[in-house]
């Protein structure tokens, strides 16, 4: 499984390029054949007030592992956790293997040192037509699925802290395994999870 697990976490990765975002790092400056107000849309997000700031800028991967508890394991039904699979300059961060009935899954934490506010407008699921804002756990949180791959996974971004944001992903190593809701609340909950770890760290 931890093969499968690999391989589909790069896929994603590498449908998320494609899709004009890249996990790893920022995204070239926009050629000047784009409209002006394409290129570099106003934010539209309408995030609550942080309740405080999560102690989450410059953590290493040995750490982000500690963010999903044993007991926090068990009902997202993963395992495990090693550093993220690097490929250049990737954000810092921890996956783990999961499996549901015939499912075979992958959560992702990791470490985006810019704020949710300007890393959204340059996130393709963010600014897709199904992505959605709602709070975790009281801090504001957008989240989307790649346009065309919605069956691939689904990602939730938190507003940390200040110009930190927390990215949780879970992407699909078994196509169809899973549906589309079934993938966002799985997301959902794992970045709750690593909420409540960090807000009582």
């Amino acid at each position: 499984m931890r093969l499968r697990f690999g391989h589909g976490l790069i896929g994603l990765a590498a449908v998320f390029t494609l899709a004009g975002c890249t996990v790893n790092g920022p995204d070239p400056e926009p050629t000047s054949s784009a409209p002006a107000s394409e290129a570099a849309p106003s934010s539209s997000l309408d995030l609550p007030q942080r309740p405080k700031d999560l102690a989450i800028a410059g953590k290493q991967n040995a750490e982000i592992c500690t963010w999903l508890s044993p007991e926090q394991k068990a009902p997202l039904q993963v395992g495990g956790g090693r550093p993220v699979v690097k490929n250049g300059n990737n954000y810092n961060g921890c996956s783990f293997a999961g499996a549901a009935g015939k499912a075979q899954f992958g959560i992702s934490l990791r470490v985006v040192p810019e704020g949710l506010d300007s890393f959204a407008q340059k996130i393709s699921a963010v600014k897709a037509k199904t992505a959605t804002t709602y709070a975790v756990n009281g801090f504001g949180a957008v989240q989307g699925q790649v346009p065309g791959a919605e069956n691939l996974g689904c990602a939730v971004f938190v507003d940390a802290a200040e110009g930190q944001t927390l990215y949780v992903d879970l992407s699909l190593t078994t196509p169809g395994g899973m549906n589309n809701e079934q993938l966002c609340e799985r997301a959902k909950q794992a970045a709750e999870a690593a909420v409540t770890t960090l807000q009582g760290s």
